[in-house]
């Protein structure tokens, strides 16, 4: 069974900043094949959504997975509406600490 997945308006920004980021000390293919590595993962969400580390101290029902060797992805699950709500995605150390809080739903 997939879940459905949705994204915090932010999560665009994310990958905005993380692809020119990349780009800009590795170049743009190596910036795209990094792009691709988050997005297969979030794919796989869908199909495994019950992943990673359970952060109930941040947000409740918060999750945390590395992505990408440098990345963090944040969602949470609802099993109730069979949907993950991704969070954040933050790269080379950026605060997704901070962006969890400040997204909060």
């Amino acid at each position: 069974m997939r879940y459905r997945l949705y994204r915090h308006p932010g999560v665009e920004q994310d990958l905005f900043d993380i692809v020119d980021l990349i780009a800009q000390y590795a170049g743009l293919d190596i910036a795209e094949r990094k792009l691709e590595e988050i997005e297969q993962k979030l794919d796989n969400l869908a199909r495994l959504p019950h992943v990673g580390t359970l952060r109930h101290d941040i947000y409740p029902n918060l999750r945390a997975i590395p992505v990408a060797r440098k990345g963090v992805i944040t969602f949470i699950v609802d099993d109730a509406e069979l949907s993950v709500f991704i969070v954040s995605i933050t790269y080379a150390g950026a605060d997704w600490l901070g962006r969890v809080h400040f997204r909060e739903r």
